[in-house]
């Protein structure tokens, strides 16, 4: 089970930690993408890519099928989940309903409140500095 601390990380993806930092505590990605345009590095890891900008981790995916706990909520086991946030958490979701923010936690689900997203359901973990990209995001 990962936890996420937010705005510090998921359990050892700290972010802010460079890409030798996070190899050397969970060993070598299965695969890495550097992306020109948005000028950004992705390393597929075992159900979780990580997002390096400027050379340092910002964004933490888990996808359907991973292990993410929130408080006490496993988030992609509760049927509940979203639900449960909101009781101690403000959401902001997107005009369509598919995204849900949680600007407290780092935190913006995909896919969690029966409106799918192609990944199925999504958790984006990310840094404070990109709370703002988030926020534009959900105005998409």
């Amino acid at each position: 089970m990962m936890i996420l601390t937010p705005y510090e990380g998921v359990d050892a993806y700290e972010f802010g930690s460079t890409q030798a930092q996070i190899k050397k505590q969970s060993g070598k990605a299965l695969s890495v993408e550097k992306d020109g345009i948005m000028e950004e590095i992705r390393e597929m890891r075992e159900g979780v890519r990580c997002t390096y900008i400027e050379k340092k981790l910002a964004d933490v995916i888990i996808v359907k099928g991973g292990q993410l706990q929130v408080d006490e909520i496993n988030l992609f086991s509760d049927p509940h989940a979203v639900q449960q946030l909101e009781q101690t958490y403000k959401a902001t979701y997107n005009e369509s309903g598919t995204y849900v923010l949680f600007a407290d936690l780092g935190l913006c689900l995909g896919g969690f409140t029966g409106k799918q997203v192609p990944e199925g359901q999504i958790a984006i973990c990310f840094a404070r500095e990109r709370l703002e990209f988030y926020e534009i995001y959900l105005e998409m």
